[in-house]
């Protein structure tokens, strides 16, 4: 298994990976006019950050600092290219093929077929089974982090395999368990089980190092974050997290167990969960195997309480992948041996490739599906965000509040006032704390804004002064914005007319199928 030759399945794996790429990518450009844009508003935060972060500031505003991004790492990685905003594209591609060489790595070690036409085909099957059940090429086009953090998982994984294989640590597996949380603080679900198994197979020198290292580097972000006057976590994470923001840790682990078991997802965690349960009490196998099923039973059971699932099939792969890829290594072998070295070898081949094409469909169905939507999504948000950045950016070009703040302030020098809170402590303390009413009139004109661009259905008590001016329309189905309609707002009598005769002027560049409405006149 070790020495065999697995160049067969690693190119079908890749070409695979880069069709799928490169065909979402064409249609793309094509919707959008030449002009490619990620899935999600999300990425233009990482990389307005970054931009900053390059300049020696942390803060979406050079004036202050804030901590929009929910990764401490993944900004910093960005900030030495972050004016190219190809830059996280390059990055998910290069961590996703990455992935796929991990991946049949992984499937090398876990499968025990002799022939060698059987293997290639059976091997090459699973890799592009797993590339769609992980949403593999749907995290690529979001431009976040999630494909560096999947590579990650898989590379933990892959070093739990081989110490269990062989009883040796690599070097690599260890700067995995620690880097994985600082790309994205969910991988701590991981990375502590990781540790439990090396204590638990007696390696407590280097389950003690890993540790000491994974503690000492989040605690330092969250000292540096405190030095500059922030909390100790990114307000991204306080504003989406139930467990940092809910009046009790209790309640916040019931409502999002409660979540997992009212999620598709979810569902299909629990079902894995339940396998690796059985694997542990009904095989009489090795300890050590069923020391790494108990650890990945831990770590999905902390993504039960503590995770997230959706905002467009991103969050809960990282414990999918995880799950999978360890019942695959413990029940491949078994599977392998039983079906691939016997008299019915065409059939038997016939019947797994049918099953686990079955499996996949009800695991990543929802991913496989969503493959058609990205270049709508991607066009959502060139209709919507990206258009909103020229208008702020090219016309306007002075400060402006809106609920949305990544292509808005991405290579954007004037200052933006993000009212949902992401990019400001204190707009995001007013909202989830403020009993006043007039904190969001207060705040804009504590920063001096004259324009605000929001969801108006986001925010009570819009107030009364402010002139609405008109309405920015999708021109085609929503997928991933969080609405259809962004509203535009003069805060100041004085303020309406100059805003008016630039939108009057910038309508003019709008692509054909979005709408800019005007509400009135004043």
């Amino acid at each position: 298994m070790h020495n065999r030759n697995i160049n067969t399945p690693l190119y079908v794996g890749i070409t695979f990976l880069m069709s799928l790429v490169t065909i979402e990518f064409m249609y793309i450009m094509i919707l959008n006019n030449g002009f490619f844009v990620y899935t999600l508003d999300d990425p233009y935060i990482h990389l307005a950050l970054a931009e900053n972060i390059k300049e020696g500031h942390y803060g979406i505003n050079i004036s202050e600092f804030s901590a929009p991004s929910s990764s401490p790492l993944w900004p910093f990685i960005l900030a030495p290219l972050s004016s190219n905003p190809y830059t996280p594209f390059y990055i998910n591609m290069i961590s996703a093929i990455s992935s796929v060489i991990v991946l049949v790595k992984i499937l090398n070690l876990s499968i025990d077929i002799k022939d060698n036409r059987t293997y290639n085909i059976f091997v090459s099957l699973i890799t592009i089974l797993f590339i769609l059940t992980t949403n593999m090429v749907g995290l690529i086009f979001t431009g976040m982090e999630h494909s560096l953090q999947l590579f990650l998982v898989l590379l933990i994984s892959y070093g739990l395999f081989i110490e269990n294989k062989e009883n040796t640590i690599e070097w690599w597996l260890l700067v995995a368990i620690v880097v994985a949380p600082l790309v994205r603080y969910e991988c701590l679900a991981i990375s502590f089980s990781a540790i439990l198994y090396l204590a638990m197979r007696r390696h407590f020198k280097y389950a003690g190092i890993t540790l000491f290292f994974l503690v000492v580097l989040l605690g330092v972000f969250s000292i540096y974050l405190k030095y500059l006057g922030l909390d100790i976590l990114p307000t991204s994470i306080i504003a989406k997290s139930s467990i940092v923001r809910s009046d009790g840790v209790l309640k916040g682990i019931i409502s999002n167990f409660m979540k997992t078991l009212n999620n598709r997802q979810g569902i299909i965690l629990s079902f894995g969960f339940m396998i690796l349960l059985f694997y542990i009490l009904w095989f009489k196998d090795d300890i050590n195997r069923k020391q790494l099923a108990i650890v990945t039973i831990i770590s999905v059971f902390l993504h039960f309480i503590a995770g997230r699932y959706g905002w467009y099939n991103r969050y809960e792969i990282y414990i999918l992948a995880f799950e999978l890829i360890v019942i695959l290594y413990l029940f491949l072998p078994l599977i392998s041996k039983s079906l691939f070295n016997s008299n019915n070898l065409n059939l038997n081949l016939f019947t797994s490739i049918t099953f686990s094409g079955l499996v996949a469909l009800i695991i990543g169905g929802r991913y496989i599906y969503d493959l058609l939507s990205i270049p709508k999504a991607s066009n959502n948000i060139y209709e919507q965000q990206y258009q909103m950045h020229r208008f702020v950016v090219d016309y306007y070009r002075k400060p402006v509040a809106v609920n949305d703040i990544g292509y808005v302030s991405y290579k954007n020098n004037k200052y933006v006032l993000d009212l949902w809170g992401l990019g400001s402590q204190k707009a995001l303390s007013y909202r989830l704390n403020s009993d006043n009413p007039k904190w969001i009139e207060d705040i804009v004109n504590e920063k001096n804004v004259s324009l605000v661009i929001i969801y108006d259905d986001w925010f009570k008590n819009i107030p009364s002064k402010w002139i609405k001016i008109g309405e920015l329309h999708l021109g085609k189905k929503k997928i991933t914005p969080a609405k259809s309609i962004v509203s535009f707002y003069s805060t100041k009598n004085e303020a309406y007319k100059e805003i008016l005769s630039e939108l009057n002027i910038f309508i003019k560049t709008l692509p054909s199928d979005v709408k800019f409405k005007f509400t009135g006149t004043k």
